[in-house]
């Protein structure tokens, strides 16, 4: 029924915790699949005993960015017919599966459901919960992601072919944001996706080991080249303005992380929609280029303009 697909590297002090949160699902008929992804903490040795009928190790020689390349290659060594996703760092909560399961049987001919996720993050909790269960258009749903993250790998279902009809994640193109390009790509790819007010999941941010907000980040986010080129070959299509939105939401985001380490520069605006800025994005955008000098991005604008 399940492929679980659980990249590791350097997970030491949390890896125990997530494959024991696996194997203690109350729904049963599922394959774990472990990839050590050069791991050089000891890690290896812990992942080694749980090696059975239901666990399979896989290893990589290199270690690659955001696990992507991992991730997709438990998918392609994956049996069966429904792909599942937990980090090494996080848990899923005995219900994961058996949700995952009862809404798969509910709902017939969707590939992408989304359940609802706990947050850990200087030991307070918060998360993300979608307020009813309900199928939804996909240009419904990419409305809503442009406004916020609906989704996170650890609570996403993925039908295989879907997936890779999708392109996967986006190994060795990016080092962040390649889980938001792939959520973008299946919406894109689909009719419609499910989601469920049900709480499956708790992503502890506080064991990721990234500062929050500080990361280093690329001056675009990966969904502005997939939207960019979507909009490009379907210029007409209802969703352009989603997109645009979407884009210009993990852009901001991004461009707020850069000036926070002192690397912004204005020119780096380019990648904003400007037309599809809703009040928040405006509010973000004041906030990015304070104090930078007003008269430069003025002159930006009109020069946008042209």
């Amino acid at each position: 029924m399940f492929s679980v697909i659980m990249p590791v590297h350097n997970k030491k002090e949390y890896v125990v915790a997530a494959i024991d949160s696996v194997l203690a699902q109350t729904f049963s008929e599922f394959e774990l699949i472990l990839i050590d992804d050069c791991s050089s903490d000891g890690s290896t040795e812990l992942i080694k005993p749980y090696e059975s009928e239901k666990v399979t190790i896989l290893s990589r020689g290199t270690p690659g960015p955001g696990g992507y390349a991992a991730r997709n290659l438990g998918v392609d060594k994956a049996k069966h017919q429904w792909i599942t996703f937990l980090d090494a760092d996080d848990v899923w909560y005995p219900n994961h599966l058996q949700t995952a399961y009862e809404l798969i049987n509910k709902y017939h001919r969707v590939s992408f459901y989304s359940l609802s996720r706990e947050k850990i993050f200087k030991s307070k909790k918060s998360g993300f919960f979608h307020p009813q269960e309900e199928k939804i258009e996909y240009d419904i749903a990419l409305e809503r992601f442009s406004q916020k993250d609906i989704f996170h790998t650890n609570a996403v279902v993925i039908e295989r072919e879907l997936f890779i009809s999708a392109g996967g994640f986006p190994a060795g193109e990016c080092k962040r944001g390649g889980d938001s390009d792939l959520w973008l790509r299946l919406l894109l790819n689909c009719n419609s996706i499910v989601v469920s007010p049900i709480v499956t999941s708790c992503y502890v941010l506080d064991n990721s080991g990234v500062i929050y907000g500080k990361a280093s980040v690329e001056t675009q986010h990966p969904v502005h080249q997939t939207s960019m080129r979507y909009i490009a070959s379907h210029p007409k299509a209802s969703v352009n303005v989603s997109l645009k939105k979407l884009s210009n939401r993990k852009n901001i985001s991004w461009l707020a992380a850069r000036k926070r380490t002192g690397i912004f520069s204005l020119s780096e605006l380019k990648v904003i929609y400007f037309g599809c800025l809703d009040r928040t994005g405006i509010k973000q955008l004041i906030k990015l280029i304070t104090p930078q000098n007003f008269a430069k991005f003025s002159a930006f604008l009109r020069k946008k303009s042209l």
